[in-house]
């Protein structure tokens, strides 16, 4: 469109404008139909062309982002998937954008480390293969390690527990009632190693369960 209104030594902002809405298609007038409406003071045509511009701008990358959206690392290497992405997008997408679509398909770790990197994408590329291919196994024992640390957490824990339950038992078996309850717990500990048989029946008990420690009187 520029080169056409170079060429008729058309300069004037507004005859650009009319120009353009006269070329504009019905689904493209919704797009910019404020515009349309109520056209700047200043510059009407640049605002109706950058308005343009951008709506074409963003389904160009959506559509580019539908094509590899579906394409993932699986046991391929990261400069292969790079290939096969730039393939998809026939040079018609911004690196940038690209770079950022490669890197959210690697391994968490491999991301943290080309995050920080200003490097051309085949060289972040080049990286991941590098990152891939010694710190793959690093990766699963320093899941291992985690998971050790966290069961050791949980045995401190519980044996933290465990000990001020025990210290509070002995502070409260101290007085009356706790030589009462060691009295009355020593009566009944044999009674609680019998099987409910045992317990129920006594000697007359025809079935027992282990464990039962009831002995028969000869």
């Amino acid at each position: 469109m520029e080169s056409q209104f170079v060429l008729a030594g058309i300069t004037v902002e507004i005859t650009k404008f009319h120009h353009v809405v006269s070329a504009l298609q019905p689904e493209e007038l919704g797009i910019v139909g404020d515009i349309i409406l109520n056209p700047p003071a200043v510059k009407p045509y640049a605002a109706l062309r950058d308005r343009l511009c951008s709506q074409y701008a963003e389904s160009e990358e959506q559509r580019l982002r539908g094509l590899i959206s579906g394409m993932q690392l699986g046991d391929r290497k990261p400069s292969r998937l790079l290939l096969e992405m730039r393939s998809k997008a026939d040079s018609r997408i911004l690196e940038e954008l690209l770079k950022s679509l490669f890197i959210q398909r690697l391994p968490t770790h491999v991301q943290q480390i080309l995050a920080i990197s200003d490097d051309p994408l085949d060289k972040l590329a080049a990286m991941a293969d590098g990152i891939m291919a010694v710190a793959g196994p690093t990766s699963s024992i320093h899941v291992i390690n985690a998971e050790n640390q966290d069961l050791r957490t949980m045995q401190l824990e519980i044996s933290s527990r465990l000990s001020r339950l025990e210290t509070h038992e002995r502070s409260t078996s101290r007085g009356p009632e706790g030589r009462f309850r060691r009295r009355s717990s020593s009566r009944e500990s044999g009674a609680h190693t019998h099987c409910w048989y045992h317990r129920r029946f006594k000697e007359r008990a025809t079935k027992c369960r282990k464990p039962c420690s009831f002995q028969t009187e000869n």
